[in-house]
């Protein structure tokens, strides 16, 4: 038998498959087209692991977007750049890295125009846009008194974000402009940086900076203030042990922020190093005394997230022990409404407290402050309060601006050991 050969394909059938072929390209093309469009389009993380970021492109559209809006009064301002630099700045909780563009410009007006009027006109063009108002103040520029707005970008920073200066503006008067800036009004009933509010409180406020340990310039603004802040140091970080010599160097409270498991799992922003529900008490107690042997001299502990630890009366059992071995307090941070941590430590008689207000979950200079009023209303109320923030430089700058304001409210800022009982 012979096998009959294969018959040789038509015309017709060369065609569909060249047609098949091409429909098949363009598929895949589109999926391509599709996946980079998306990844493009996906926020960058800066806290994503071991990894740097390029902000030059985002940082000049930013600059840009200033410039168009400046412009605008080029008829009426003198519109000068005083510096322009490549900005470079280590991501201390990946070992990564964040490249930017800034700037500072000066920016002459006519007397008649308020300083602060010409801020808020600038802010009031950006809104809708992608530059962020990051802070602002009074302050002196070439020895002359100016309002000084700083301008950025905000980028993705694993829960939350991260802002970096673009643009540093100081508004001050130019005698040689003359044109009237008819759109620009004086504001009749924004409150000054640090003026003290017409209500009086009484009080004793304590105020823990937490996240310590990342990076050094917040940690060193908020201990210039000379406010008796109580900072929260995370083991194992770069600066951790700086931080404590810092802070106890200037005689104030440091403590341990200890890591401990959140609801999600996946959240765990220290592995290796965070307490675990699944983790026997010997296991606990082994963690959580080589946390604190890592920063001698340290008064208490509070946990650092921990929804899920704080709930499970066992595993905080086992964590106040240690920490009552070594003979400190414990400050429930309240990160979740169902914490046993209070009550067990008074149980086991740990000397404790809880927070009652976040101050900081938006790192923008006026909400703080709006916190910052709050907890003096908190401390007002109860006699005491216990309130939370952060080492950013957001938090920094606030309390840089208001916290004379909060002490000549009446409110009295002490340490807080003096609150947990």
């Amino acid at each position: 038998m012979f096998l009959k050969p294969e018959s040789q394909p038509t015309r017709k059938q060369e065609q569909g498959f060249v047609a098949i072929l091409v429909v098949i390209f363009i598929a895949i093309a589109m999926a391509c087209g599709l996946y980079y469009a998306v990844s493009k389009n996906e926020p960058v993380d800066v806290l994503e692991a071991k990894k740097s970021f390029d902000l030059t492109e985002e940082s000049k559209e930013a600059l840009r977007t200033v410039d168009n809006i400046l412009l605008e009064k080029k008829d009426n301002w003198q519109l000068q750049e005083r510096a322009r630099e490549d900005a470079n700045e280590k991501i201390a909780a990946t070992g990564g890295d964040v490249t930017w563009i800034k700037r500072q410009l000066a920016i002459g007006v006519p007397v008649t125009t308020d300083l602060q009027g010409a801020s808020d006109w600038v802010k009031s063009k950006l809104q809708g846009s992608k530059v962020k108002v990051i802070s602002e103040r009074t302050a002196v520029y070439n020895g002359w008194d100016s309002y000084r707005l700083d301008l950025g970008i905000e980028v993705k920073a694993g829960k939350g974000t991260q802002t970096y200066t673009t643009d540093t503006i100081y508004f001050f008067h130019n005698g040689n402009l003359t044109k009237v800036d008819k759109d620009i009004r004086k504001p009749s009933t924004q409150k000054k940086p640090g003026t003290t509010p017409k209500k009086k409180y009484s009080g004793k406020l304590a105020v823990i900076i937490d996240d310590c340990g990342y990076s050094m310039d917040p940690v060193r603004k908020l201990v210039k203030t000379g406010l008796p802040f109580n900072y929260a140091i995370i083991p194992y970080k770069p600066y951790s042990s700086d931080v404590l010599h810092l802070v106890t160097g200037a005689g104030k409270v440091a403590m341990l922020h200890l890591p401990m498991e959140p609801m999600d799992a996946s959240q765990i922003s220290e592995p290796g190093h965070t307490v675990l529900n699944r983790m026997d008490d010997n296991q606990i107690r082994s963690l959580v005394l080589n946390a604190i042997d890592t920063l001698p001299g340290i008064s208490g502990v509070n946990n650092h997230e921990g929804s899920r630890s704080t709930s499970d009366t066992d595993v905080m059992v086992a964590t106040l022990k240690a920490i009552k071995s070594r003979g400190l307090f414990f400050v429930d941070s309240a990160t979740s409404s169902a914490s046993v941590a209070q009550l067990t430590a008074r149980r086991l008689g740990v000397p404790t407290g809880k927070n009652l207000l976040f101050l900081d979950n938006v790192a923008d200079v006026e909400s703080i402050h709006s916190q910052m009023l709050e907890a003096a209303e908190l401390a007002d109320r109860y006699g005491t309060a216990i309130v939370i923030c952060h080492a950013r430089p957001a938090t920094a700058t606030a309390w840089t601006y208001y916290g004379k304001e909060i002490q000549e409210s009446g409110i009295q800022m002490v340490p807080v050991t003096a609150l947990v009982r």
